[in-house]
């Protein structure tokens, strides 16, 4: 009898297309093009604030995209990503083009008035691609450790899929020795994750009504008070992830967990205090999407108690503080031969962390320790935070403190980096101190404060251009991964 032949395994070889570098490069510049566009035009009278919303999506998943990159290459998950044909960067720029041709359309009139359900459904497939490649990002973290010790073994049987992800006992010991900035990095993507599934949620809901999770809508009152309230835990949730996400992938790429003695173990305490402060973060943020959980206001005063720190805000207030501790270790890395803060670049992306800890702790704490009075005579200031703070002082400073760390693994020593740099420390300090005045001197839009802010986000912008076209510049050398 004629044996039969089957195709058992296919070895084959997949030369990517696009470099990480290319799509850093283009992600980069559809931010800026994207905040510039909202910034010069704006949207049209007739969408509401949800259309508004969905347009910053387009810029929120160019950061998690850029986000992405940073971890692939820090990390170094190329030489351990299964060889697909599309893989996480791919899936991440993917999400990236769909958004930002989907906020185009909201922007322009004619377009959406021809085409009204076409940005919707193209921003549908951008967050069904970008929560896609937050999933497997997490999953190839988590197992990183034992890829590297060469220890993994993916081929197991279907029963076993799930269960191939939890380490042995003799393996935990990669994890321990893994270090405090895998291990923020591990729990900033979760973070990440869970909240784009509470905006999944969100956008179900604004879409085909509470259905499925109208159990939840009785313990909110109504279904506009569940929305406000998981749109509030996804939208922090996961701007303190980016940062925190920061923080690790500096850690990791300024090999701040090299240093010796005090330096190490400060810069050590720090980045767990921030893992602390995310995990913990993540759960109350969770909790006040799912139960309507209200954090206690600590040292109330006032009228009715109006004044204090609110519960949340102190929980996440951990998080900068385990970043400032391990600022100063981080500063003192070397590059080059010389400090870290003697660099342009890593003195603007340092510079980032001391922005967001003046506008969102430093400011925000202020107010709510003077509710009383900028609830009533000073409202018009209270409301400039309300924007200033989300805009400026989370997604802003995270796209920013991205750029910044893509420009300090891509570019080397030269004249581009160190303009790129001082480009981004002037529009840093132009902008704090314009956003300041801002919110505390002069509310009016149009107003002098007003202006010095916005001079100082475009030279921000600027910046950003240059340090795109430093990473294009940028010579990378393109190797084959061989696997065994």
């Amino acid at each position: 009898m004629k044996a039969i032949e089957e195709i058992g395994e296919v070895s084959y070889t997949h030369k990517y297309m696009f470099s990480v570098k290319m799509l850093t490069t283009v992600t980069t510049l559809i931010i800026v093009i994207m905040g510039g566009l909202y910034v010069f035009l704006g949207l049209p009278p007739g969408l509401d604030t949800n259309y508004e919303v969905l347009y910053f999506h387009s810029i929120a998943i160019g950061i998690a995209a850029l986000a992405t990159y940073l971890v692939i290459s820090v990390f170094e998950l190329q030489k351990y990503e299964p060889p697909l044909d599309f893989p996480m960067s791919y899936r991440a720029f993917g999400a990236v083009i769909f958004a930002a041709v989907g906020g185009l359309l909201y922007l322009i009139p004619t377009l959406y008035a021809l085409l009204p359900d076409i940005p919707l459904g193209l921003f549908v497939v951008a967050f069904i691609l970008i929560g896609d490649v937050g999933g497997a990002l997490f999953i190839q973290l988590l197992i990183l450790p034992r890829k590297r010790a060469q220890t993994y073994n993916p081929n197991v049987p279907i029963s076993h899929y799930v269960l191939r992800m939890v380490p042995t006992r003799k393996e935990l010991h990669l994890y321990s020795e893994a270090g405090a900035g895998y291990w923020l990095a591990l729990f900033s993507v979760g973070s990440a994750f869970v909240a784009g599934l509470m905006g999944i949620v969100n956008l179900w809901v604004m879409i085909f009504g509470p259905s499925v999770f109208s159990f939840f809508i009785p313990m909110f009152g109504d279904v506009p008070t569940f929305l406000g309230a998981w749109t509030g835990s996804h939208s922090h949730e996961i701007g303190v992830a980016i940062m925190t996400g920061m923080v690790a992938l500096a850690a990791q790429h300024f090999k701040v967990l090299d240093l010796k003695g005090l330096k190490r173990q400060v810069a050590s305490v720090g980045l767990w205090i921030t893992s602390i402060g995310i995990i913990a973060i993540s759960i109350v943020l969770v909790l006040e999407a799912i139960i309507a959980f209200a954090p206690p206001t600590l040292f109330a005063s006032g009228p009715n108690g109006v004044n204090g720190m609110a519960g949340d805000d102190t929980v996440m207030t951990i998080t900068a503080l385990g970043a400032m501790i391990a600022f100063v270790p981080l500063a003192l890395t070397k590059l080059e031969g010389k400090s870290s803060w003697k660099d342009s670049v890593r003195l603007a992306f340092l510079a980032t962390w001391v922005a967001a800890v003046v506008n969102s702790v430093i400011e925000g704490f202020y107010i709510e320790f003077h509710e009383d009075i900028f609830g009533s005579t000073l409202s018009a200031n209270h409301a400039v935070f309300s924007d200033v703070n989300p805009l400026f002082g989370i997604i802003t400073l995270g796209a920013f403190a991205a750029v910044l760390l893509a420009v300090d693994y891509y570019a080397p020593a030269g004249q581009q980096r160190r303009m790129v740099g001082w480009v981004a420390v002037l529009g840093l300090v132009v902008a704090v101190i314009g956003s300041s005045m801002y919110v505390f001197v002069d509310p009016s839009v149009g107003g002098l404060s007003s202006w010095v802010y916005v001079a100082g986000v475009l030279v921000m912008g600027v910046s950003a251009l240059l340090g795109a076209f430093a990473i294009y510049k940028t010579k990378i050398t393109r190797v084959p991964r061989k696997d065994s």
